[in-house]
């Protein structure tokens, strides 16, 4: 069933693409290497050029959401805003071998560990369902710590963008997008990302000619970057769900994808349903993804090193993340760090008693034990440790 039309093409009606042309394809030791080398942040791809059709159907002035503090240097959000009311993150996880059947909730910025259930809005058209839910919790006078929560949800999946005219038939021409645009008082333009189908149609539905829009699926990275490399003050998120709704100003996203896989590759495995090779895909990318890990520096009283993670039965479990932003969301107030793949090899191959790694414990999150991270493993036999 279409989810919009066009007024003289009835065979138009299919604008968006399916799922499938979706391109998406603790405790603290002394663990920290002290001869660790440092990792240069990865450059974002270039974007594709896009034009541009303004659509100014709505200010985003205050009704139009909270804006984002933007990290400091070491990740840490600059912020005067007091921390989102959350129980504390805990220093310890569940046994990796048991997986809980109803998974406690949490508020944000923390997720399930569990990825959540695909979702179809509209029929054909897959939410980004970890950011649609991280949105329901986004009201008024959220805090920085909510909004950079909503943020590292969005890093996974694919986002939906609104195109002026039938976007198939310009993608099929060879033309660049008509990508609808809002501006503000200012002349401001920023651009409009959707968390799921219905999100769109909720939008589109403000226009007088609701027909004459389509949309399309895109890699949420593909989006940021049109973000970063148009004339754009940010992004808005889900414009006509207010209060659920958040603008992301466009240095926050810049930042944002210097830290960040433009592949999203441990990401898009976390988010997904579990399969039966997911522990092994994602012990394959810990040998060639550079991840993070959180510092404790002592300030804060609590034990210099590494953050990790002990089972009641003593096991040990170092934490990685995908992105600062996840360490962020604990809200500890450790300082994320990258961590190559090599140096990953060094710890596991220094400290024998570690069993594993478990990756974004602040969810969706997954044990990778020892076994199943022979490839990196094997880094440190390459390097003649």
């Amino acid at each position: 069933m279409a989810l919009f039309s066009r007024r003289k093409k009835s065979g138009d009606d299919a604008v968006a693409p399916t799922a499938e042309a979706v391109e998406t394809d603790a405790a603290h030791d002394d663990t920290r290497p002290t001869d660790a080398p440092s990792v240069e942040a990865e450059q974002p791809v270039a974007a594709p050029s896009i034009g541009i059709s303004v659509q100014a159907f709505r200010g985003v002035g205050a009704e139009a959401g909270p804006e984002v503090a933007l990290p400091s240097a070491d990740g840490a959000p600059t912020t005067d805003a007091q921390p989102v009311a959350a129980p504390a993150a805990p220093r310890t996880t569940p046994p990796p071998t048991a997986q809980p059947q109803a998974p406690e909730e949490r508020r944000l910025p923390l997720a399930s560990a569990m990825p959540p259930e695909q979702t179809e809005t509209v029929a054909g058209m897959k939410d980004n369902v970890l950011l649609r839910e991280a949105l329901t919790e986004i009201e008024a006078g959220a805090t920085n710590d909510q909004l950079l929560g909503v943020m590292r949800q969005a890093l996974q999946g694919h986002l939906y963008i609104r195109v002026n005219g039938d976007a198939r038939a310009q993608i099929s021409e060879g033309k660049p997008l008509s990508v609808a645009v809002v501006r503000d008082a200012e002349d401001r333009q920023y651009m409009l990302a959707f968390s799921s189908a219905g999100a769109v149609r909720d939008s589109v539905q403000l226009e007088a000619d609701p027909s004459a829009t389509s949309a399309v699926a895109q890699p949420v990275t593909s989006v940021l970057q049109q973000v970063v490399s148009g004339d754009f003050a940010g992004l808005i998120v889900d414009n006509a769900s207010a209060p659920h709704r958040v603008v992301f100003p466009t240095e926050l996203l810049q930042k944002t994808l210097e830290q960040a896989d433009v592949d999203m590759t441990v990401k898009s495995i976390l988010a997904a349903p579990r399969e039966q090779d997911s522990v092994v895909r994602v012990g394959e990318a810990l040998a060639t993804k550079r991840m993070w890990v959180a510092v404790n520096d002592g300030s804060g009283g609590g034990p210099v090193g590494i953050a990790e993670a002990q089972t009641t039965d003593g096991r040990r479990f170092l934490q990685l993340f995908s992105h600062p932003l996840e360490v962020i969301a604990l809200g500890r107030g450790d300082r994320p760090l990258p961590f190559a793949p090599e140096q990953l090899a060094k710890v596991l191959t220094s400290h024998a008693d570690i069993a594993g790694v478990i990756v974004d414990s602040a969810g969706p999150s997954i044990v990778v034990e020892r076994d199943a991270l022979t490839p990196v493993l094997v880094l440190a036999v390459d390097l003649g440790d």
